[in-house]
């Protein structure tokens, strides 16, 4: 893997060998803006194909390699709860985050539980409470909705161990106010993976604070879905370039909000 850009004040890694995990923890460390009581900072990581897909047949892996999983483990690994919608929980499987022994010790001196949260963004709590991400999480899966989520999926989410988190008015999530109400929870160091839905709703709120983009040397055409979807912004959000790592022609970026 190759620095193309300063990641850190760390020392480059020499071209063609592999980073260890506590390199790339280091060199995605959350910012200072995430640290004391008021603290907060939301990224985003997420995958494109170069022409601008987020999936391919409706998933993401196809365009993934395997640094990008040691990257998107080690975001997690950083992380206090990773925020992701529903309809990306069906279809991308998930299950609960793992505890993982290389990040141990980090996360004990962060004051961090052993892995982070999941919480879920969905309006109507449509989700099937029987899947293994409510019934044997390290750490209590939490669903973010509004106050008018029906009451009986409420009711079904609680007996099964999630905690609903209200973070909008009727049955839609606020992202701003999401991203308040976790970090009022002690959960400050935010990652979200989409899907693109929800990345959009966070772009277009003003609320995210960082990219961590994927950009896979792949060629998709189709209709396939970009990193962000809904209504346009009014004026594009700009984002300044922190980081590049390359390695077998993918681009590792980050790029964190002016």
């Amino acid at each position: 893997m190759r620095q193309l850009f300063p990641v850190t004040d760390m020392t480059a890694a020499e071209p063609d060998r592999e980073w260890s995990l506590d390199e790339l923890a280091d060199a995605y460390a959350y910012p200072e803006e995430a640290d004391g009581p008021d603290g907060v900072w939301l990224r985003a990581n997420m995958v494109s194909s170069l022409d601008g897909a987020a999936q391919h047949d409706g998933r993401s892996q196809p365009l993934s390699s395997d640094t990008d999983m040691r990257i998107f483990g080690t975001l997690r690994a950083l992380a206090d709860v990773v925020v992701v919608g529903a309809e990306t929980v069906r279809q991308e499987q998930y299950r609960p985050a793992r505890a993982r022994e290389v990040f141990a010790a980090r996360r004990a001196a962060a004051g961090q539980a052993p892995a982070p949260v999941i919480a879920i963004v969905s309006s109507s709590l449509d989700l099937d409470f029987s899947l293994p991400l409510f019934t044997s999480p390290l750490v209590p899966t939490l669903l973010l909705a509004g106050e008018a989520a029906p009451p009986d999926r409420v009711a079904a989410a609680e007996r099964a161990g999630a905690q609903v988190v209200t973070a909008g008015d009727g049955t839609r999530v606020d992202p701003e106010r999401a991203k308040r109400e976790l970090a009022a929870r002690g959960l400050r160091r935010q990652l979200t993976e989409g899907g693109p839905r929800l990345l959009g709703q966070f772009v277009a709120s003003d609320a995210l604070d960082e990219l961590c983009l994927s950009v896979s040397p792949t060629m998709t055409a189709g209709s396939a879905q970009r990193i962000t979807g809904g209504p346009s912004v009014t004026v594009p959000a700009r984002f300044s370039l922190a980081s590049v790592l390359e390695e077998a022609g993918f681009l590792y970026t980050r790029y964190r909000r002016f």
